[in-house]
């Protein structure tokens, strides 16, 4: 269908070769849609990750096919630090559409506009030292939405934050997505945050299966 953001057929992930291998997927298919909001549920180790990486286009299946937008078009959030120290939160956030060719200019506008929507313009002289986690997540999430991508991805994003910079960080997110017309998938193991989203997959060793939102 013309609205699909992206697709896995078939996908699977093997990591290394004979007795020692590792398979990380089995035979996965999805497809996630431009108003999907999923919750990827799963215990650590279950494939949660490889899949979003796979889907990001970071990591290739071993086998199968998988179509997704091109690597500009996709916002990714990790679980841990992922800012750069020696940049303050502004150069941070519009590091990303340098590398893409952004004129300067431009790129600090941007950035600036994805800082205010986050709620963190106040932060954009700070260095990444000096901010709290929750901080931190909502300037990685401002880098995202700096970008505009029709696919975001958000890799366990509360896994290191207490309740309050949790509920914030979940609903920049969704509120993320709804501004951009994006698709969003948020691997969680927290119930709190998956019972945020419409739909829920479930990642089980490697197997994925779609279940209805009780």
């Amino acid at each position: 269908m013309t609205d699909e953001l992206a697709r896995c057929v078939g996908v699977s992930r093997t990591y290394g070769a004979g007795p020692s291998a590792v398979v990380a997927l089995h035979s996965v298919d999805c497809i996630v849609r431009p108003a999907d909001r999923i919750a990827l549920m799963g215990r650590s180790g279950s494939g949660k990750s490889t899949l979003l990486h796979l889907l990001a286009g970071l990591d290739e299946p071993t086998t199968g096919v998988i179509r997704r937008p091109a690597r500009g078009e996709v916002g990714v959030v990790f679980q841990g630090p992922s800012l750069l120290a020696p940049l303050d939160v502004a150069e941070n956030v519009a590091l990303p559409l340098l590398l893409a060719g952004v004129r300067p200019v431009e790129a600090g506008v941007r950035a600036a506009a994805a800082l205010r929507r986050a709620g963190v313009a106040g932060l954009a002289a700070q260095l990444p030292e000096e901010l709290s986690g929750g901080q931190a997540q909502r300037v990685a999430v401002a880098r995202v939405l700096a970008g505009s991508p029709r696919l975001i991805l958000a890799d366990e994003p509360t896994g290191q934050l207490d309740a309050d910079h949790r509920d914030q960080v979940v609903a920049l997110l969704l509120d993320a997505a709804d501004e951009l017309d994006a698709g969003l998938v948020v691997a969680t193991h927290d119930a709190r945050v998956a019972d945020r989203f419409p739909q829920r997959w479930v990642m089980d060793n490697g197997s994925l299966r779609e279940v209805e939102h009780p």
